[in-house]
């Protein structure tokens, strides 16, 4: 398995004078490489500006990424362009060519992104899987998912450069990623990862499945990374994503980067038992299977809306049972905020789609118990948050890797 470098290539430069001209031509491509993608479109001129070359230097870096596929001649002039005669000859990224894949692994379905070089996302997939599965069908489902996808939308695999993977229940520090079961935990902590991934190696397994080199981080810091790239949080420097669904789940971005701690662990506070999220979620079941008659041992997606809804309504067991959950969620999140002091607490996941009917207690129960309650917004983002994030974390590695100069 090896992971796609095809791109601008530099080959290695001999010693001496004509090492001194090969080291600058290399330089002098990354930096033309960097305008191409800071930049919509350019001519010979901006390239000469920005890179700060002579006009044949600049032609000859133009024509060695026209004849790598990376950039193409633009056709039309840029908006609001206004010049009399015929306007210079502009260039642009052949951004999908150069693709990225974000994939979601949870414990109830899998989802996939395919993004191109600028970050449009060119297809959104997502399928549900039985939260008992093990790693090998996890696994396979969400690579067959992946091929489906990449399939359907035409795209080349060799135009696949990148892809990183949303997993539940790991924790990412650089390139080590460890299942948090595998991580010793205090008693009054109650830690969930997927079934069966505390016993295989994740990044290794999740590799092998896909048949190439994975990326691979926790899916809540992804889903935060998606909200600060083309979410609700795209104006904050700081701020903290707690995720509300089957389970807790928080991030913390700091000056616009995931802060993961000495081992990935940082905003771990859905496993502390003393927020009694457990017991509120518990509640939210029972009830919402008994507003529906059911006698499943679970509740299902449609009897979680339909309490919502008897809450929106002034059903009062309804109302009650969701101020329990709103009060967990906020004191996980007013933990984090004395913590930070950010400039946003952003809701997402699951239960954040009930809208205010969860917004407004949890709004409330936060500003009980936070110092100067910072802005507060819900997700804009669906179930592909995951994903979404987990395709910026692909886009970053393309893009240093497309940037990087080689010795």
């Amino acid at each position: 398995m090896s992971q796609d470098t095809s791109g601008p290539q530099y080959s290695a430069a001999p010693a001496g004078r004509a090492g001194d001209a090969g080291l600058l031509r290399k330089l002098n491509l990354a930096a033309a490489v960097r305008a191409f993608l800071d930049t919509v479109s350019l001519t010979v001129r901006d390239v000469c500006s920005i890179v700060g070359v002579s006009r044949p230097t600049a032609e000859e870096l133009l024509a060695t990424l026209l004849d790598q596929g990376f950039v193409r001649e633009a056709l039309g002039r840029p908006n609001g362009e206004r010049s009399a005669g015929r306007p210079a000859r502009r260039y642009e990224v052949v951004a999908e060519n150069y693709a990225v894949v974000g994939v979601d692994i949870g414990a109830h379905k899998v989802a996939v992104v395919i993004c191109d070089l600028r970050g449009n996302v060119v297809a959104m997939r997502r399928r549900s899987v039985d939260p008992d599965l093990r790693p090998a069908g996890r696994i396979g489902a969400a690579a067959r998912l992946m091929e489906a996808t990449v399939r359907q939308t035409g795209t080349s695999w060799e135009h696949i450069r990148s892809v990183a993977c949303g997993i539940t229940g790991v924790a990412a520090n650089g390139s080590e990623v460890r299942d948090i079961r595998t991580i010793p935990a205090g008693q009054d902590l109650d830690v969930y990862s997927l079934p069966g991934f505390d016993e295989i190696d994740v990044v290794s397994e999740v590799s092998g499945r896909f048949k190439r080199d994975v990326l691979v981080s926790n899916d809540i810091h992804l889903a935060a990374v998606a909200e600060h790239w083309q979410g609700a949080a795209t104006e904050a420097r700081d701020l903290i994503y707690m995720h509300a669904g089957h389970r807790l789940g928080a991030a913390i971005v700091i000056a616009g980067q995931i802060h993961n701690g000495r081992h990935g662990l940082a905003a771990s506070v859905g496993a502390m038992k003393i927020l009694g999220w457990a017991d509120a979620m518990a509640k939210l079941h029972h009830e919402s299977r008994k507003l529906a008659g059911s006698t499943a041992e679970e509740s299902t997606g449609d009897d979680v809306r339909a309490l919502f809804e008897a809450a929106a309504n002034g059903h009062r067991t309804a109302v009650r049972t969701v101020e329990r959950v709103a009060k967990a969620l906020a004191l996980g999140a007013s933990t984090l905020v004395h913590a930070v002091d950010p400039d946003l607490v952003v809701l997402g996941g699951g239960l954040s789609r009930a809208g205010d009917v969860l917004a407004g207690p949890f709004q409330r129960h936060l500003a009980a118990t936070s110092l100067n309650l910072p802005e507060f917004r819900v997700s804009l983002l669906g179930d592909e948050s995951v994903a979404l994030g987990a395709a910026r974390l692909a886009l970053d590695d393309l893009k240093e890797r497309l940037l990087a100069v080689p010795a």
